[in-house]
C-alpha cells in the first residue's frame, strides 16, 4: 500500500497553490452565474490549500536539501509548526531533515532518534530507505560504533537503489574496513 501515491503527491507546493487560485477562480465563476456545484470547486480550494500548509514546508526542505542548500531547508522546516499533524508520508521526511540538520549541527544522539524514525517511517522509495540507513552507518561511524554501522549498510545494500547510493554504500565499506 506504500506504493500508492496520493493526489497531492503529483503536484509541488507552488503547483497546488496555483490548482487553488484556478478552483477559486471556478468556483466563482459558477457562483456568479448561480450554479449550484460551486461548493465543488470551493472544496478543491479547501483541499489544496490545507495540503500546501499542512506538508509543503517538508517538500520544499527536500528540494533544498538535495540541492545541498541547508540554510533554506532549516528555513523550510522551521515553518513546520506542528510535524504531528504531517501526513504519515511527510512526516516520515521531515524526520529524515531534521535528523540531517541536527548531525550537521553535530547533535550525533538526536540525529540518530530522527533518521531512525524516519527508516521506521512511510518513506517513497526503497532507495530513500537505503540512503536514511547510509546515513545511519555515517552516524555510527563518526559515534566509533563499527557494528552498527556495519548493519547499517547490509541493511541499505540489501535495498534496491540507484546506483549513486552503491557508490556511498562502496565508500561505507570502506571505511568500515579502514577502521577494523
Amino acid at each position: 500500500m506504500d506504493s500508492l501515491y496520493r493526489f497531492s503527491d503529483f503536484f509541488t507546493p507552488h503547483l497546488r497553490l496555483t490548482l487553488a487560485l484556478l478552483c477559486a477562480a471556478l468556483a466563482s465563476m459558477l457562483a456568479f452565474r448561480a450554479i449550484p456545484l460551486a461548493a465543488v470547486p470551493l472544496l478543491c480550494v479547501a483541499l489544496l490549500l490545507w495540503d500546501y500548509f499542512r506538508n509543503s514546508g517538508v517538500w520544499m526542505g527536500f528540494r533544498a536539501f538535495r540541492q545541498g542548500k541547508l540554510q533554506r531547508l532549516r528555513r523550510n522546516l522551521d515553518s513546520v509548526y506542528w510535524p504531528q499533524l504531517l501526513s504519515p508520508r511527510s512526516r516520515s521526511y521531515y524526520h529524515w531533515l531534521r535528523g540531517v540538520l541536527d548531525a550537521a549541527d553535530g547533535r550525533l544522539q538526536a540525529a540518530r532518534v530522527h533518521l531512525l524514525v524516519a527508516a521506521a517511517g512511510r518513506l517513497r522509495t526503497e532507495n530513500d530507505r537505503s540512503l536514511v540507513q547510509c546515513l545511519l552507518a555515517e552516524l555510527a561511524l563518526q559515534e566509533g560504533e563499527q557494528g552498527m554501522a556495519v548493519e547499517h549498510v547490509r541493511l541499505a545494500n540489501a535495498l534496491a537503489h540507484h546506483a549513486d547510493v552503491a557508490r556511498i554504500i562502496a565508500a561505507l565499506h570502506k571505511r568500515i574496513d579502514e577502521t577494523a
